[in-house]
């Protein structure tokens, strides 16, 4: 018999074994979001906590000289803001930090970390609370955020056929930055558009004061951590429904149409290239106006549907779309 790997199950079919693994048949009436959204969420009196875990580890999600200590420290903490920012109104409070380093790193690449670390940590009025560090093979930066909040939680489950599909910014820069380091190193002499792309991989920022403005107007809502493709399969997945998105009308940079000019690369950085961390929400069509002049950056790209499946269209043809992005397993 064949014996399965995890490899073969997929990021999300492994959290899907540990989810059922783990269903309680003891309901606690203060879980308000369980495993399987951006953030575990439970109410303490008139108070929403939010509890998030996001980890960095070298080799898999960077490369020790591709990224300066102090951006990674950076990094770090924005990456786990952006989840809590996925579910709405929330203000973000502490941080936990389990830290994974060689025996051989410098206490300067330390300092700087640090550095990164206590500069968002500071811009978020985030208090470090604790954690822990061990020797190991690689960089491991393991973030536990903690947030709070007033209203209820904007979970990815509640979409409704009819609800537009709406994203904040544009997408690929990060997965075109990724792409240029991969094939060019750190050596090159990188043009300005170029190193806006490489800086939006290494120096993402969470869309949190977005999220707060428009949270309550929303139906759906997570970050595109994984990727737009990912992020529209989730929202339609977890509400069993489908949806209908125009290509043409996902937002790309500037920077990314100066750098590349063949079209189906393009899309596929959009579609694929993953850590954007841009909003991807749905809204009823009644309230889009609103939450457009709340965030101008808004763009609305499809519309959610009844079926099973997202569909893809460019220019109102429909489009076979195969997921050809970053797999963790």
């Amino acid at each position: 018999m064949k014996i399965k790997t995890v490899s073969s199950l997929g990021e999300f079919g492994l959290i899907g074994l540990i989810k059922k693994a783990f269903t309680s048949t003891i309901k606690d009436k203060n879980i308000i979001v369980d495993i399987g959204d951006d953030c575990f969420c439970f109410k303490s009196g008139q108070n929403y906590i939010y509890i998030t875990k996001d980890m960095l580890i070298e080799d898999v999600h960077f490369k020790a000289n591709w990224i300066s200590p102090y951006e990674l420290g950076q990094k770090a903490i924005e990456v786990n803001i952006s989840d809590l920012a996925a579910m709405g109104n929330v203000s973000p409070k502490y941080v936990f930090i389990g830290l994974g380093i060689p025996s051989c790193t410098s206490e300067n690449f330390i300092k700087n970390l640090i550095k990164g670390i206590k500069k968002t940590c500071n811009k978020y009025e985030i208090l470090l609370s604790g954690g822990d560090t061990v020797k190991a093979n690689k960089i491991i930066i393991s973030v536990t955020a903690i947030g709070i909040g007033k209203d209820i939680p904007v979970k990815r489950t509640g979409a409704k056929i009819g609800d537009l599909i709406g994203v904040t910014n544009t997408f690929g820069d990060s997965g075109a930055g990724v792409y240029l380091l991969y094939k060019y190193g750190i050596s090159y002499n990188y043009s300005k558009a170029e190193l806006a792309l490489i800086n939006a991989h290494n120096k993402p920022t969470a869309k949190l004061n977005e999220a707060n403005k428009i949270h309550k107007y929303l139906t759906s809502l997570t970050d595109a951590s994984d990727g737009l493709f990912i992020s529209l399969d989730l929202i339609t997945k977890n509400c069993f429904k489908s949806a209908n998105i125009n290509i043409e009308k996902i937002p790309m940079s500037k920077n990314l149409k100066t750098v590349f000019n063949n079209e189906k690369q393009l899309i596929d950085f959009a579609l694929f290239g993953a850590e954007d961390y841009q909003l991807v929400f749905t809204v009823p069509k009644s309230k889009s106006k609103i939450v457009k002049n709340l965030v101008p950056n808004i763009t609305y790209i499809g519309k959610i549907t009844s079926g099973t499946k997202v569909k893809y269209f460019y220019n109102g043809k429909e489009q076979k779309i195969k997921y050809c992005g970053y797999k963790h397993f």
